[in-house]
């Protein structure tokens, strides 16, 4: 590697200590940019993530591109460029010169980039260690000569630990260790599908299409900071239980198509309330009154008023409102979509 800086050891030890500290990807990302520079003089550079759901790249750091450029590379026209590349897969990083297509024939290089007076480049795509494509590193250099094949090698040895620091998961998974006993998670999406959440299992409820789903959206749309509530729940054994959901917005650092982390655990401490209690709380938790109520479980108004008072002395309350504002608080509530039908 003669045509590697002399420092090429540094570099790999100074992108290790900036992949290793905490904080937001957007913090490391200046720094990784900084570092990279010693390795390719670029003109300008782009670090991306992707939104799998609108095959677009949302921009975490640039420098030296126009606007028309880079609204051109934020778009899933330049998504479908880069398939057609082959850089929507795990591969070595790739220069101009590497292309299987003639640079001629490719938007980003013919329209935007070399009439900008860049003259080569190189293109890093971005994995986890389990498969998920994070996104896309873009460094365009004005001199035909940079970077070279070494320096382009280098960058794919340095392309894991780059990932790791760009990984949005990596702020999410900090944030689902807030719910100790967390059993099973999911992240949710914007379109309402849902990504493993490394480090947990998944979970039946938190399939995509489950109601519970719904609720997490319907809190997020509320603009509930943290939301946890009970869901009826069947276990292997037939037998009739509760699993606590708790409902995470992702950090504001997060890529936005990436809304929120639910979670499952252990119900914890009821107080006593039975399931029709709980689900009576869901419905006082939504202001209904005694007779909706009642018409909705199909039972007497009378046996509603009476599971009321039970539930005001096992909750220390003096009156339906202030049930309503505890069980929301503590979780202690089946929400209304969430009950099941008359048995």
């Amino acid at each position: 590697m003669a045509d590697l800086p002399p420092d090429a050891a540094e570099i790999a030890v100074e992108v290790e200590r900036i992949t290793a500290r905490p904080g937001d990807a957007a913090d490391r990302v200046p720094e990784l940019m900084t570092v990279l520079h010693r390795l390719v003089p670029y003109a300008a550079s782009m670090m991306c993530v992707l939104n799998p759901e609108l095959r677009e790249f949302e921009l975490v750091g640039d420098a030296g591109y126009s606007e028309p450029t880079l609204a051109y590379m934020r778009s899933s026209e330049h998504y479908h460029e880069m398939e057609l590349l082959g850089m929507d897969r795990d591969r070595p990083p790739m220069c101009v010169r590497d292309a299987p297509v003639p640079p001629a024939e490719l938007p980003s290089w013919a329209e935007h980039l070399e009439p900008a007076g860049f003259r080569e480049g190189v293109g890093v795509t971005l994995f986890s260690p389990d498969g998920r494509h994070l996104g896309l590193i873009t460094l365009h250099t004005d001199h035909p000569a940079y970077p070279s094949d070494e320096a382009r090698d280098f960058l794919g040895s340095l392309a894991p630990l780059i990932s790791d620091a760009v990984d949005p998961m990596r702020s999410i998974v900090a944030l689902a260790k807030i719910v100790a006993d967390a059993q099973a998670g999911v992240v949710l999406t914007r379109a309402g599908n849902v990504l493993s959440l490394p480090g947990l299992v998944g979970h039946p409820l938190l399939r995509v299409g489950s109601p519970v789903l719904a609720v997490a959206a319907e809190s997020l749309a509320e603009g509930q900071v943290q939301t946890s509530f009970l869901c009826p729940y069947q276990s292997m054994d037939g037998a009739d239980e509760h699993v606590r959901i708790t409902v995470l917005p992702c950090p504001s650092s997060a890529p936005a198509y990436l809304t929120a982390v639910v979670l499952t655990s252990p119900p914890g401490g009821l107080r006593g309330l039975t399931r029709r209690e709980l689900e009576i709380l869901g419905l006082l938790v939504d202001g209904w009154s005694d007779q909706r109520i009642a018409n909705r479980l199909v039972i007497a108004q009378r046996t509603v008023a009476a599971h009321i008072e039970h539930i005001l002395i096992k909750l220390t309350v003096p009156g339906r409102t202030l049930a309503a504002v505890r069980a929301l608080r503590l979780g202690l509530y089946v929400p209304q979509s969430l009950i099941r039908g008359r048995r």
